[in-house]
């Protein structure tokens, strides 16, 4: 075994049960002391401020996440960092694992999508016009993407565009979402934009590529499965949610006429969309500063089984972000008295009591954070990124949580792990595979759900592990290769 295959000690434990199908490990919500330093993962780019508002994760685990960088008050460039699914920067990208991109003089990325070739888009918006560029897979301009790999885009007759969402069709073409004000009244209007893959305004599209939608402000977008479109957001100070056809018209069979606004509290605002397995609709943000989730049917109406009347206010703070788990259980995320919080409902609405402490997780980070963009890796552990600040200068911060081993249900131990022996064991035990494996990690955990010990990128039909300092008692052993888990056994240290 390699000096990077370090050994532990563990016996297996004959208790009631053999082999473990669905374990507990760390209470969910818990941040993953494997990732970064605590959890936590802080980088900069700029002397004065950098946030992240996107994130997006690789094929192969590795997290992108984007916004901006300041060198000044009024000057702000693109910003984009990938790293590794442990947290340590990637270095094969960009320099150091950073990107900083000049587009006009005050730019901030706001929303990242991968294209199936792996190429990366960033768009946002200046002070005046919406921004979109494109990455190849290391972080180089794409000089094949508009004017060396960056698209300005100006919306005729409106100023302050801003482009708060991005999504990639199943036709490979490139939408972008968000808001802008009119010259002559000075109201917000819902915008999308519509590009060809080299990043020219797709003329299929509304006019000119173009759709100029209901006064509000849009801050979220999703594509349904059949094409169609949705834009999330407010409009006096309440939910506005509405719907296109692929070819930017408005789905009159949606709400009233394509839109629906929602009161919910006495001021409201959307912030984060997402769309269930059985087709239904979550746009979160917040209620009179509160959290706040609605969910609708298809066809716009509210689901009377989620919350009260498809409505959920809750504690104090304010949701940016939302994602919905394989199990149907709703995550937000976003700020609660300057610290990033992160709550779990149950999917009739109801805080999930499993999560964190009654449903919610809230987390320090310097003096001041938030959270701006959810994403569940492969083996279920959360992943949320955002900012903080330390009293002089922002950073972008990127963190992950412990959630529920999602998939560990699939998995039959029996049928990967061949043998265990000595069983139980006093200095060492081996580990046999009835299959070889192929960088593969193992995480041992306490009964208490702390992480005794790591071993990553081992290859082979069976490993040693020796006991090294710890202590006698009952441990679990995760074994996960592709980023999932694929068998977790029981274990148990025996001075005997």
């Amino acid at each position: 075994m390699t000096n990077k295959m370090r050994t532990i000690l563990y016996i297996s434990a004959v208790l009631i049960l053999t082999y473990l199908t669905t374990p507990a490990f760390t209470q969910p919500g818990t941040l993953d002391n494997t990732f970064g330093i605590g959890g936590i993962v802080k980088t900069s780019q700029g002397n004065f401020g950098d946030k992240s508002n996107s994130m997006a994760i690789q094929s192969d685990g590795k997290i992108l996440y984007g916004g901006y960088t300041q060198s000044s008050f009024t000057n702000s460039d693109f910003a984009l960092v990938r790293c590794n699914d442990d947290g340590s920067l990637d270095t094969s990208f960009g320099i150091g694992g950073k990107v900083k991109t000049n587009i006009e003089n005050r730019s901030e990325g706001q929303s990242i999508a991968i294209q199936a070739n792996g190429k990366i888009l960033l768009g946002g918006y200046s002070h005046w016009f919406i921004n979109l560029v494109r990455y190849n897979s290391n972080g180089s301009l794409d000089t094949n993407f508009g004017t060396g790999g960056k698209v300005i885009t100006d919306i005729e007759g409106y100023y302050s565009e801003k482009c708060k969402s991005l999504a990639i069709k199943s036709n490979g073409k490139i939408l972008l979402g968000g808001y802008g004000q009119e010259n002559g009244n000075d109201k917000s209007y819902f915008i999308l934009a519509q590009y060809n893959d080299d990043g020219t305004l797709d003329s299929t599209f509304g006019i000119g590529g173009k759709v100029i939608g209901r006064a509000g402000k849009a801050n979220s977008m999703m594509i349904q499965s059949d094409g169609k479109i949705l834009l999330g957001g407010s409009y006096n100070f309440n939910f506005a949610l509405v719907r296109y056809h692929a070819n930017g018209t408005l789905d009159s069979t949606f709400g009233t006429g394509g839109e629906i606004i929602t009161p919910v509290g006495s001021s409201s605002e959307g912030n984060a969309l997402s769309i269930q397995s059985d087709g239904k609709i979550v746009l979160g943000g917040y209620a009179d500063a509160c959290f706040a989730l609605v969910r609708y049917n298809s066809d716009g109406t509210l689901d009377n089984t989620f919350g009260i009347g498809g409505k959920v206010i809750g504690s104090p703070g304010k949701a940016n972000t939302l994602t919905i788990q394989s199990d149907g259980k709703i995550l937000i995320g976003g700020a609660s008295n300057s610290t990033i919080a992160l709550v779990r409902y149950n999917v009739n609405g109801t805080l999930d009591s499993t999560f964190g402490v009654g449903g919610k997780v809230i987390t320090v980070v310097d003096s001041s954070s938030e959270g701006n963009s959810l994403r569940m890796q492969s083996d279920g552990k959360i992943v949320l990124a955002g900012y903080s600040y330390n009293g002089t200068k922002t950073d972008m911060t990127l963190l992950c949580y412990d959630a529920d081993a999602v998939g560990i249900e699939e998995t039959d131990s029996k049928k990967l792990v061949s043998r265990i022996y000595p069983n139980p064991f006093n200095s060492s035990v081996t580990v046999q595979f009835n299959t070889p494996l192929h960088n593969a990690a193992i995480i041992i955990y306490s009964v208490s759900g702390q992480i005794a010990e790591q071993i990553t990128n081992f290859s082979g039909h069976e490993i040693q592990l020796s006991r090294k300092n710890l202590k006698s008692g009952i441990y679990f052993l995760c074994l996960k290769e592709a980023y999932k888990i694929i068998a977790v056994e029981k274990l148990v240290i025996s001075d005997n």
